[in-house]
């Protein structure tokens, strides 16, 4: 693999690569310097740094009355390349939905670590968005401090989104601050003895969609099934229906 074809990876076409590379070899220049250690045309040139600029590879060089560039280090460049790569995907998941061909093959994605949670509780919320989910649900003792604020930003986002629960829940003091802001947030829930239901894994349903949330380990899996949904569903007006 040559310099330009390992530049490629960054996304940068013929052009832009011979344009980064003259710019690192000149240091830092004008327009006019760039074009001719690059050969190419001075127009070209100017287009070329302005879509660099967009990508993050090159600035401008400030106070300075002639305007001058300079780009950003290789390692900086591949540094940002892999960051972009982390970023998109965080929306691997919802790809791969959209492969799984029709609603009668579940669609079954794993997720892990505090933002694998993060991911498996957004996961296609936007679609439940005006309706009711429901769900058996944990206690939240000895949680990490970043999912516990996010808990409360979750709760806030689906009130604005009219997104209401119905849900079984133990009977545990960590659970308190969230009974008494129920009203709020939409919530319905039907409270049984700890002894009873000593859950650490919290279960929600919609209509097409089995989201399960393992606090205590970190995982999180989306199970992508009209059926399964329903079934769940199922399943959870049953004890509903048994709970006083």
């Amino acid at each position: 693999m040559n310099i330009s074809e390992s530049l490629s990876i960054l996304g940068l076409n013929d052009k832009q690569s011979a344009i980064y590379i003259a710019l690192l070899q000149v240091g830092r220049g004008s327009a006019y310097a760039i074009a001719d250690k690059a050969q190419i045309k001075r127009p070209t040139a100017y287009v070329v740094l302005n879509e660099l600029i967009e990508k993050g590879l090159v600035t401008r060089v400030p106070r300075v009355k002639k305007k001058l560039y300079i780009a950003i280090s290789p390692e900086q460049a591949f540094a940002l390349a892999e960051e972009k790569l982390t970023v998109a995907k965080t929306k691997l998941p919802e790809l791969l939905a959209m492969t799984k061909g029709s609603d009668t093959k579940a669609n079954v994605l794993y997720f892990e670590g505090i933002k694998g949670i993060k991911q498996v509780m957004e996961y296609k919320r936007d679609e439940d968005i005006g309706k009711e989910f429901v769900g058996f649900y944990a206690t939240s003792s000895d949680l990490p401090d970043e999912l516990t604020e996010y808990f409360e930003e979750w709760n806030e986002k689906n009130r604005k989104r009219n997104i209401t629960m119905r849900g079984i829940v133990p009977e545990h003091d960590s659970l308190k601050e969230y009974r008494d802001k129920d009203a709020r947030h939409g919530r319905n829930m039907k409270i049984v003895p700890y002894k009873e239901f000593p859950s650490e894994v919290a279960i929600d349903i919609s209509e097409r969609i089995v989201r399960i949330h393992d606090y205590k380990n970190l995982q999180g899996i989306a199970i992508e099934n009209v059926e399964v949904a329903k079934t769940m569903r199922e399943i959870f007006e049953m004890v509903w229906s048994r709970v006083n």
